[in-house]
């Protein structure tokens, strides 16, 4: 089963060592495109700052992957907000580390701690949640029978995606890919084979789970 982890929303953490203040902004469901868009927008935002370091991993795969150090020492911003993004398994998500010099030098190794301590905080304050591929399943039945489809789905706990109202009812369900054939079997087996159930399993999209 084909499943990703992401921020759900925009987030923002303040950190500040030796009189420097970093502000980590997260942003969650985002793509190459919209990414880069947030970073000018953080960029714009905060346009007085002495850097805007950012990194990015903008599809599911983990390939749509960019960083800068915005000026900051080689590798020791850019590069180390990704390897966050990495370690805690999140993908289609940014994070854009904004920093204020305070005037006192952290060297190269503070840097790094400085901006992989920023992005780690910047992360934790953000709401994770999990898309899981699932496939649209949809459930016909009579008015009669209806109430039966209705308890088994809250019994399962199966996520509806919408229910039509006309000569009969249509359910339909979104149902992670690997379990479609126990899903079917089970809505078959309590309706005793009155349910009619249609599906298509080259049509998936990513679905919230939590």
């Amino acid at each position: 089963m084909k499943s990703y982890r992401y921020a759900d929303g925009t987030f923002e953490a303040v950190y500040e060592i030796k009189r420097s203040k970093f502000i980590a902004t997260v942003m969650g469901e985002v793509d190459g495109d919209s990414a880069e868009t947030f970073v000018k927008n953080i960029k714009k935002k905060y346009a007085d700052a002495t850097h805007n370091c950012y990194a990015y991993i903008g599809d599911v795969n983990g390939q749509a992957t960019r960083f800068s150090d915005d000026g900051e020492p080689g590798g020791t911003a850019g590069q180390p907000i990704l390897e966050v993004l990495r370690k805690k398994g999140l993908v289609r998500t940014a994070v854009v580390v904004t920093r204020y010099f305070g005037g006192i030098k952290l060297g190269a190794g503070g840097l790094v701690g400085a901006y992989t301590e920023s992005a780690v905080r910047g992360i934790e304050c953000a709401t994770l949640a999990t898309k899981i591929e699932c496939v649209r399943l949809s459930v016909s039945t009579d008015y009669t029978l209806n109430p039966v489809v209705d308890k088994l789905v809250r019994k399962q706990g199966w996520t509806v995606d919408n229910t039509q109202y006309l000569d009969g009812v249509k359910t339909s369900l979104w149902i992670p890919t690997d379990e479609v054939k126990s899903v079917e079997s089970i809505i078959t087996e309590t309706t005793l084979g009155k349910a009619l159930i249609s599906y298509d399993m080259t049509e998936t999209e990513f679905v919230k789970i939590d």
